[in-house]
């Protein structure tokens, strides 16, 4: 079956391995674990047999509510990076923006439980909507380059033809880049930190534009 790529983000499941490890002196009460838990304080953790395994998304509006478009690409990745920021701050999340004739609609955002990859369709046949960007989300981690697109979100973007919406969590900066923008000069490269070993094989980087903002803590993830 397609998915249903108008579905309101806020009605739908997402499960999160998210929880850090515990001692088993800590409660397992609810309240106590998400005062603790930054990733998914919204969340409601699962447990079995007391060991915390993984949290659900709560649903947080009807599933009858009528689905949810915007008015610009910018703004449907705005919300769905938000929301995923809201919810989660350990890994990277994405999916794409599709367009019909109500508006941009997004579609649920998946993951692999990684902190710097993640992997979704981008294949037209399966969405209702045509593709018209792709968004996702860089944690703060230490020893990485969240403000940037990698090498490997580039040639997706130059792959699939459709530009790319990127959230780096730690400034809550949205980028924007689009196949035929470019990349960074040597010297930005340089400037940002890339290893020169790196930069002798040719690896292309891009901040591309700024489109947006969310509020962030700037907590780096270690």
């Amino acid at each position: 079956m397609k998915k249903f790529l108008a579905l309101a983000l806020a009605a739908l499941l997402c499960a999160c391995s998210t929880a850090p490890v515990r001692t088993s002196a800590q409660s397992w009460d609810q309240e106590n674990l998400k005062r603790y838990d930054i990733g998914c304080p919204t969340a409601i953790f699962i447990a079995p047999g007391g060991d915390l395994v993984q949290c659900e998304f709560e649903n947080v509006s009807d599933a009858k509510d009528e689905p949810k478009f915007f008015p610009t690409a910018d703004a449907a990745a705005l919300y769905v990076v938000a929301k995923i920021y809201e919810r989660n701050h350990y890994y990277e999340y994405g999916g794409v923006i599709g367009k019909g004739p109500k508006g941009y609609a997004i579609s649920l955002p998946l993951t692999q439980r990684h902190g710097t990859n993640v992997e979704f369709s981008e294949d037209p046949e399966d969405y209702n909507l045509p593709i018209v960007a792709t968004y996702h989300v860089h944690p703060c981690l230490s020893g990485v380059f969240p403000s940037v697109f990698s090498p490997q979100d580039l040639a997706g973007a130059r792959t699939a033809k459709t530009p790319a919406y990127m959230l780096d969590e730690c400034t809550g900066l949205l980028h924007y880049w689009a196949p035929g923008d470019g990349y960074m000069s040597l010297d930005d490269l340089l400037a940002l930190g890339v290893d020169p070993s790196a930069l002798a094989h040719g690896v292309r980087l891009s901040a591309g534009k700024i489109v947006g903002k969310i509020v962030v803590d700037g907590v780096v993830l270690h």
